[in-house]
């Protein structure tokens, strides 16, 4: 199975000047992570880059390990790795989420031949509000999209293209495919909560926590 690694955001909420996947983790970028455990799952792996950012892939490119240019949404970032990709179904995970699970990767290559679509998740633990107006939410009924989310590549393509006619920016990959293709076969998997995206300065402070 091949997969995409998202690693063209701008990284403006975190505001260090730089593009969070290349900040140093333990001493190696923040994106190494997650590429050293999808290579030991995947034999082709494509990274979606700024064109400012080329440069500083470089060294981490192989026979297997391939960039090419992210497009100013995450969505045509991830349509510009598909021309690239050879399986039909395929990884997308988040350059900015280092500790990603051995034990959802296997499970979802396990499954990957018994659906078109498979989500990480984790549960949301506290109370849940809609803004406007406002009003509580079933938190029960609620989970929060994790990375990788496996998809299918013809149907990636298809709904790609919907979303450009009807200039619709979805933020998360699954959700894009299931607006044009409701009848798809989903299966959600419970993540480990340790797979959090870095987002934010706290963010950064508890990774690097979690590595001293």
């Amino acid at each position: 199975m091949d997969a995409i690694i998202c690693m063209a955001g701008s990284a403006t909420r975190l505001n260090l000047g730089e593009n969070k996947v290349f900040i140093n983790l333990n001493n190696m970028p923040i994106f190494t992570y997650s590429l050293s455990i999808l290579k030991e799952f995947c034999d082709n792996i494509i990274l979606s880059v700024r064109p400012e950012d080329v440069d500083k892939v470089k060294k981490y490119l192989s026979e297997n390990v391939s960039i090419v240019l992210g497009g100013a949404e995450r969505f045509i970032s991830v349509y510009n790795a598909m021309q690239k990709i050879r399986s039909e179904k395929v990884l997308i995970h988040d350059g900015a989420r280092p500790f990603i699970s051995t034990e959802t990767l296997t499970k979802i290559i396990n499954e990957s031949a018994n659906y078109d679509l498979i989500l990480p998740y984790i549960n949301i633990k506290g109370t849940v509000y809609q803004n406007e107006p406002l009003a509580l939410l079933d938190r029960t009924n609620i989970i929060i999209a994790q990375t990788p989310q496996m998809v299918t590549k013809k149907h990636f393509i298809y709904s790609y293209k919907k979303a450009l006619e009807e200039h619709f920016k979805p933020t998360d990959d699954v959700s894009l495919i299931l607006k044009y293709n409701s009848e798809l076969k989903v299966l959600k998997i419970l993540d480990d909560e340790h797979n959090f995206k870095i987002t934010t300065k706290y963010d950064l402070e508890i990774a690097r926590k979690l590595y001293d």
